[in-house]
């Protein structure tokens, strides 16, 4: 019986041996490894065929200007989640997901706004996304999409950044319902480059093609106006010839008002 005891109790101490050893070999391995540095930074803008507002090189100042160079560093001190709060205060960038692999791979995968319209006011332009929130131009890239000018029925400070606080009334709703509605429609969006509210609040389009301009009238029944808009450009534009008319009202509910261009007197 004794024995039996002293055989136990001799493993347990075997084993326990055994146990310390790897636990401190372990800890002493890990002590004296370097930390995992980062390697590599890789940055993807995802949209980047579309839209240019921002460049890999950019993102990559702003990153380094935050924590200094990032090759270098152990992967553990690469705080991600400041990284894109700072990314995504650069108005341009809608998303940005920020990651660290263990074998020291910085990825930044970059999400810039798509705008719908411009908006051309007295203080400077600015991009509008479909999210309604509005933007200052790019200076190193422009975006071709439909310039919204005139009696903006609100304010814009130089460095707007965000929803139009002033609107009301939804204006700026139901003009980008109008924007996207042109940037859905390959037809229209070849067609319309300009949108400018008059005094009245009526919107005005004004086409790519031609001298005439189109009275739109309010932001309300758009896809049924295109519709009296695409039968005089079917119909009518071709039979009478495109440089006969200086207007085409589309205002009035079942009809199209053209008016004709006043021709010059001879002297």
């Amino acid at each position: 019986m004794f024995k039996k005891i002293l055989i136990y109790f001799a493993v347990t101490l075997v084993i326990g041996a055994i146990g310390a050893y790897f636990f401190f070999a372990e800890k002493l391995y890990s002590t004296n490894m370097p930390a995992s540095l980062c390697r590599e930074v890789n940055i993807t803008l995802l949209d980047s065929v579309q839209n240019r507002f921002v460049t890999p090189n950019e993102v990559l100042e702003i990153v380094e200007g935050f924590s200094g160079k990032s090759i270098g560093q152990p992967v553990e001190k690469i705080n991600t989640h400041l990284i894109e709060k700072l990314l995504r205060q650069r108005s341009a960038i809608k998303e940005s997901q920020v990651s660290v692999t263990r074998d020291g791979k910085l990825q930044i995968d970059i999400t810039q706004r798509k705008p719908v319209l411009r908006i051309q006011s007295q203080n400077g332009g600015f991009y509008v996304d479909e999210t309604q929130y509005i933007f200052p131009l790019v200076p190193t890239f422009t975006s071709y999409v439909p310039i919204v000018s005139g009696h903006i029925p609100f304010t814009l400070n130089a460095e707007h950044r965000g929803m139009a606080l002033e609107d009301n009334g939804n204006w700026m709703e139901k003009v980008l319902e109008l924007g996207n509605y042109l940037s859905n429609d390959s037809f229209w969006s070849a067609q319309i480059e300009q949108i400018y509210v008059d005094a009245a609040g009526d919107i005005i389009l004004v086409p790519r093609v031609g001298d005439h301009t189109i009275i739109f009238g309010d932001l309300n029944d758009i896809e049924t106006k295109f519709n009296k808009l695409y039968t005089f450009y079917k119909n009518v534009a071709p039979a009478e010839g495109w440089e006969k008319y200086s207007s085409v009202n589309l205002k009035y509910k079942d009809q199209i008002i053209c008016k004709l261009k006043t021709k010059k007197k001879n002297k």
